[in-house]
């Protein structure tokens, strides 16, 4: 790279972020003299590479300096999709840098190696559209962004769980369920590539920060949406997320929900309740306003569920989820399915158990984050492809029975059995959808419940 000709001024990030800016609403294919990209679905981070190469002019390498180093920017590149409202979300997590377990157990936070390479980065996103040519991928937005003061909390929170499992000597039992805004993904050629961890003997996964894809939805979204935030004082700035919401909720535990709706206003002149009054209020003890979305749980792909607790411990309601479409489940893999977009939520349950004197009474009783753990997604595969298989056979009749599997199981979630879905062999079959098995999720909240306490 010859610095004297490139078009910016590599000393001046101002004048690389205004090159940078010429992007916006263009493709790379106007800019550069090159005929071929990779496919990014073959090999990752070729868009961001050419980038890189092509438009900066820089050469590529596997330096941990930052790439703009004379002014200690990082250059990132995410892509965008487009869901059915026309929205946009992140396509996928923000890799920042591999993680070196043999070093990162003696950092601090504040000084560490994540925090420096995600403090300035310049980050350039593009709308990903699977039949286009990446050359053609569409330039959506250029900002000069760092971690915000306000995240800090959170995600140091989350770099310390993850260290504290190295430390501990787990770091092969890490998981993206541990943690909010920032996870530890795995990373390598092969899922069988394993690197040396200081305190056990057990080999671990490859793995690198990354700043989780709804955190960066959130990102790229914070001006286009209305968001509000969780109030704090400043005796709470450092109070984790979980805790926060328990000191936001206790005055209210051992009251109903109908008692809650009536204190919140939420039971009109008819006595009814509004179908979303769990949302609801969740936002009014949060102090949230009604209208917008809570930025914590948008960045951390947090979604509320209220369930019912009986006096012998079983759920009142089963778990479900909507309705799957034969067609597009005959097609689509477990990874790049609704199904397992489901499963990587984490759900702030808001419990309400029955009363012990008053049966048929359920008040409020706790509230606890649940996520399902990595060893049970491998469970929940089994679940959907065996599905998938019976649909692709032509019997999407048979449904996957609780008694076949440990966590999940398919039954029927039409309105009435003439509520039918097309299947790929052109017979309509009543609509189903993927169900949690009772006495799993019984037993997985009360795990939950018991390692808050």
């Amino acid at each position: 790279m010859n610095k004297d000709k490139l078009p910016y001024n590599p000393k001046d990030a101002n004048s690389i972020l205004e090159y940078a800016s010429v992007l916006i609403g263009s493709t790379l294919r106007e800019h550069v003299n090159i005929e071929k990209i990779d496919n990014p679905k073959i090999r990752k981070g070729s868009f961001g590479n050419a980038i890189e190469y092509a438009y900066f002019q820089y050469d590529l390498n596997s330096d941990s300096n930052p790439d703009f180093a004379e002014v200690g920017m990082e250059l990132k590149t995410t892509p965008l999709k487009k869901i059915k409202n026309g929205q946009l979300r992140a396509k996928e997590r923000l890799v920042i840098g591999m993680i070196n377990y043999m070093d990162v157990v003696n950092e601090k936070f504040e000084t560490s190696h994540f925090l420096e390479k995600s403090n300035d980065i310049l980050l350039i996103s593009y709308l990903y559209e699977e039949e286009k040519d990446p050359l053609d991928y569409e330039i959506v937005s250029v900002i000069r962004w760092g971690i915000p003061d306000e995240d800090l909390t959170v995600i140091k929170q989350d770099w310390e769980t993850i260290v504290n499992k190295i430390k501990a000597g787990n770091a092969h039992e890490i998981s993206g369920s541990d943690t909010l805004y920032l996870e530890a993904c795995t990373k390598g050629r092969k899922a069988t590539d394993r690197r040396k961890q200081p305190f056990s003997n057990e080999p671990a996964k490859p793995r690198a920060w990354a700043l989780k894809n709804s955190y960066m939805t959130t990102i790229q979204n914070k001006f286009l949406d209305n968001f509000d935030n969780i109030k704090r004082d400043k005796t709470e700035a450092a109070t984790p997320l979980l805790t926060l919401i328990k000191k936001r909720f206790k005055p209210y535990i051992g009251l109903t929900q109908a008692e809650l709706a009536q204190k919140f206003g939420y039971i009109n002149d008819k006595n009814k309740i509004p179908k979303n009054i769990g949302n609801l209020i969740t936002k009014k003890i949060l102090n949230v306003k009604e209208e917008s979305k809570i930025e914590e749980f948008e960045k951390a792909n947090i979604k509320t569920k209220t369930i019912r607790i009986k006096k012998n411990g079983k759920l009142k309601e089963a778990v479900s989820f909507p309705y799957f479409d034969y067609c597009k489940l005959a097609q689509t893999s477990f990874k790049d399915s609704n199904f397992y977009q489901y499963l990587q939520t984490k759900y702030l349950l808001i419990i309400y158990r029955e009363d012990e004197f008053d049966s048929g009474i359920y008040k409020l009783s706790e509230i606890t984050f649940w996520q399902m753990p990595d060893q049970d997604l491998d469970e929940a595969k089994k679940c959907y492809e065996e599905m998938q298989k019976r649909v692709n056979e032509g019997h999407a009749e048979n449904s996957v029975k609780s008694t076949e599997n440990r966590c999940c199981h398919v039954r029927p979630h039409g309105r009435n059995s003439d509520d039918k879905c097309m299947t790929p062999y052109g017979i309509p079959v009543v609509k189903k959808c993927f169900w949690l098995n009772q006495n799993y999720f019984s037993n997985e909240v009360e795990k939950a419940t018991k390692k808050d306490s």
